[in-house]
């Protein structure tokens, strides 16, 4: 098969029409191109909350949607009972753990721990930082 045959071909196959099934098989990639490895997916609702409860930030249950940077997570919780305002919960992954950073409803960014907050994590945090 000619060189601009098989190029065809291959463009046809990622297309997706009949091409494909010639025989014909596209070139491998070339070994020294590597894509980025993908970012840690960022953590569920369970998840959260079992890093909280870790904490003893116990009784708690997400209620907004989880903001993830690298190693950071935030969300709004609140308490199961008593009925009580939204909050907002920040965590940090270390050495593969998720732990908990800080909690509550204002100036969470000036607490410990808060200073190397990527700044998506700053930003979804609102009017709590």
């Amino acid at each position: 098969m000619s060189r601009p045959l098989l190029c065809l071909t291959v463009l046809a196959c990622a297309a997706g029409t009949a091409a494909c099934h010639s025989g014909a098989k596209p070139a491998a990639a070339s070994p020294a191109v590597s894509s980025p490895a993908p970012s840690p997916a960022c953590l569920s609702a369970e998840a959260f909350i079992k890093a909280m409860d870790a904490k003893d930030w116990t009784g708690f249950r997400v209620t907004g949607p989880i903001v993830c940077d690298g190693d950071w997570a935030t969300t709004t919780v609140q308490l199961t009972k008593p009925v009580a305002d939204p909050a907002h919960a920040v965590l940090r992954r270390a050495g593969g753990t998720w732990r908990g950073v800080t909690y509550g409803t204002d100036g969470l960014c000036a607490a410990p721990g808060m200073r190397p907050a990527p700044a998506r994590i700053r930003k979804a945090l609102g009017p709590y930082c």
